[in-house]
């Protein structure tokens, strides 16, 4: 009987110990969407065919926080990002030529670029999880191609 107790307990400590080193999965592991660098997320864009879905942040931006909390988090627009867009994520600070380039000047601000390379456009500022969604799926399905925003939205109803 008294040879149990210390097993009992060397156990119960092996499967603590066992829980506290197990490391736990970050954002990008985690299922999160799977961002780019610029350079690699328009190489693969071109070996892809897909389109790219390029955000500008900063370290600084309240905004650009709260979007990447609460929009980029949500696992409907993960999904469907991953699925049907490069994504890449700019520092405007730390990667001001190509803030320049794209005429960046608030933040965060959210690029759709074509397969070929070509701006579709942008929108400024924060976007909710439910706009994102909307605007994902206008530009992924290439609606913007034969309808304008609102028309595609009338016709989502």
């Amino acid at each position: 009987m008294k040879i149990r107790w210390p097993l009992t307990a060397m156990a119960l400590m092996l499967t603590l110990l066992a829980t506290v080193l197990t490391p736990v999965p970050t954002l990008a592991n985690d299922g999160g969407i799977q961002w780019f660098s610029y350079a690699e997320g328009t190489e693969r864009s071109e070996a892809e065919n897909k389109k790219v879905f390029m955000v500008f942040n900063a370290d600084w931006c309240r905004y650009c926080h709260q979007m990447e909390k609460e929009t980029f988090n949500n696992p409907t627009v993960i999904t469907y990002v991953n699925r049907n867009f490069v994504p890449i994520s700019v520092n405007s600070d730390k990667e001001q030529d190509i803030a320049a380039k794209y005429n960046v000047s608030g933040l965060p601000s959210s690029w759709f670029i074509s397969e070929t390379g070509e701006r579709i456009g942008n929108r400024p500022g924060y976007i909710s999880a439910d706009e994102m969604l909307k605007i994902l799926k206008y530009i992924g399905t290439d609606s913007y191609l034969t309808m304008s925003f609102k028309a595609f939205m009338e016709k989502e109803k």
